[in-house]
């Protein structure tokens, strides 16, 4: 990733960071501690319904008690970034009757226009498309006036839906309207593929190159999973938590134009003949090749860039990794304090875990009731372990500064917890939980306030150890590795085991990010720390939610 295009990823960072330090700050004032078991009105039943649960009773009742039965389903796990950006190029080119897409992030680049080209090929064969964009995540990642044209090219096909969750003039205003600073930045954090109602992709990838090149092509490329899942009834789930974003009056239609000032269709075409070619390890025809030369673009250059991606469809897909009993959860946007079903479930399958805990999680900053039900979780004799990021590769440096400040004091309450972070460039971006070797919950929900109070979220539950096995082995080679790839986070503790603390009663750290980070790499995280640092001492408390 060259200078300009890093900086430009910091500024769309510095947004989120705003957007999470306004949540944060919320939070505390309105006391978000306080727990209300209402769901929001316009969720599907099916995706909230919860069955009866004690606490404490066995994982399969805790999993049975889940919502949004999608029965057995073939489930595939896509790891490899490359194989990430193969499989959507083939689920979209299997499609014949209708395809439904959501989600937070289409950026400006090759990959974003040869996706939008490959749908609006589809769209010319019949195939009736419905879209949808968070407003926030996508038309911000627009560098130009060239992304909103992108989707203006679609909109005027007939049977091309796209609409854009809640449009930052509206957020503005009601963010004003209501003193509610959420209204800023919740939004539609899915990321779903529904393909001819049968076939289905969820996972944590957005829609551009970070998230499909090879890191020995780009080093700084994302570390990210998805699943595929095969049958009518999670396609019908899937569908049902996509309407209910795509069918509220928070998502605005993208109008027909009258008049088609700037049509994109050569541009988005040409992007997908290229990347197709590319892909099949063969070369562009001569006349595509003189379009791309009159028009100027740098497409055949920049997809020179990522030769690990050059021919990938030529391999066969990967067989399912599991037939296996699946539930759906979904949390759709929510503007006020309300539970939500995903936390639900790790309420409850933590609750009834015996052995052990495996997260993953790009950001980790918890509530109070949460670091609770942690502490009893361990407590329990249950190893909880961590893996996230670090100042060394997270793209947010104020979830950075608040894990800062939490990390010790998770570690002096949580028993049996251990923290992880990556010391490469990497972003871990992948979100999954495992319990007891059994349950797999993976999908887009981190472990934060956007996604925890805020932001649609989706998951699957997974009953089946050997899909819990697979989920679980990247994480477990990365933990393998050691220094300098992974570090543990340690606090000190005196001879009985207890957390030693400083004279303001803060844990004392034996290791962190100042002892593997470079002072570059954390320059950012340590503003915004010393700004937590001065407001606790301002105020009295840190503004964690």
């Amino acid at each position: 990733m060259d200078d300009r295009t890093r900086k430009a990823g910091m500024r769309r960072g510095t947004i989120a960071l705003v957007a999470l330090g306004l949540l944060a700050a919320w939070a505390a004032a309105r006391n978000m501690g306080a727990r209300t078991d209402a769901v929001p009105a316009d969720a599907p039943r099916a995706l909230t319904q919860f069955g009866p649960y004690d606490a404490g009773t066995s994982l399969r009742q805790a999993f049975e008690s889940l919502p949004a039965d999608a029965h057995r389903t073939a489930l595939t796990l896509v790891v490899e970034n490359t194989d990430a950006w193969a499989t959507r190029w083939r689920l979209l080119a299997s499609a014949r009757d209708s395809i439904d897409i959501s989600y937070f992030i289409l950026r400006e680049d090759l990959f974003g226009a040869a996706f939008l080209g490959h749908l609006l090929k589809k769209a010319r064969e019949g195939v009736r498309i419905r879209l949808l964009f968070d407003a926030q995540g996508t038309v911000m990642s627009f560098t130009s006036p060239r992304g909103n044209d992108w989707l203006d090219t679609l909109a005027n096909l007939g049977n091309v839906d796209v609409k854009l969750f809640r449009p930052l003039l509206g957020r503005y205003v009601e963010a004003l309207l209501t003193a509610n600073p959420v209204a800023l930045i919740a939004s539609e954090h899915d990321k779903i593929m529904v393909i001819d109602r049968r076939r289905a992709m969820i996972g944590g990838r957005n829609l551009s190159a970070e998230y499909f090149a090879d890191p020995l092509d780009l080093p700084t490329a994302f570390e990210d999973v998805d699943v595929i899942l095969e049958g009518e009834s999670a396609a019908r789930l899937l569908i049902a938590a996509f309407e209910t974003q795509y069918g509220s009056e928070r998502a605005r239609l993208v109008r027909r134009e009258r008049v088609d000032l700037a049509s994109y269709e050569e541009e988005l075409t040409l992007a997908y003949r290229l990347m197709q070619a590319w892909l099949d390890a063969t070369d562009v025809d001569a006349q595509t090749a003189a379009r791309f030369a009159a028009l100027g673009v740098s497409w055949r250059d920049d997809l020179a860039r990522y030769p690990r991606l050059r021919g990938v469809l030529t391999r066969p897909p990967a067989p399912p990794d599991a037939k296996a009993e699946t539930r759906l959860l979904d949390s759709p946007t929510r503007l006020e304090l309300r539970a939500d079903a995903i936390d639900e479930a790790l309420r409850r399958l933590g609750q009834s875990a015996r052995g052990r805990i495996l997260i993953q999680s790009p950001y980790l900053v918890l509530a109070e009731e949460t670091v609770e039900r942690l502490a009893a979780i361990g407590a329990r004799g249950v190893d909880v372990t961590i893996l996230t990021n670090s100042p060394v590769s997270s793209d947010n440096a104020l979830s950075q500064a608040f894990f800062l400040e939490q990390w010790p004091e998770l570690l002096a309450r949580v028993p049996r917890l251990r923290i992880f972070v990556t010391g490469q460039p990497r972003n871990l971006h992948a979100k999954l939980a495992v319990f007891d070797d059994q349950v797999t919950l993976i999908g887009t929900y981190n472990l934060e306030p956007m996604s925890m109070r805020a932001n649609s979220e989706i998951m699957a539950a997974v009953w089946s150890r050997a899909f819990a096995q697979r989920a679980a082995s990247r994480a477990q080679v990365l933990l393998a590795r050691g220094p300098p790839s992974v570090y543990e986070y340690r606090i000190a503790r005196d001879s009985a085991g207890r957390p030693v603390r400083d004279a303001d009663g803060k844990p004392v750290v034996a290791f962190g990010p100042r002892d593997h980070a470079a002072p570059d790499e954390w320059r950012a995280v340590k503003l915004y720390w010393s700004a937590l640092r001065t407001a606790q001492k301002v105020t009295g408390y840190l503004p964690l939610f």
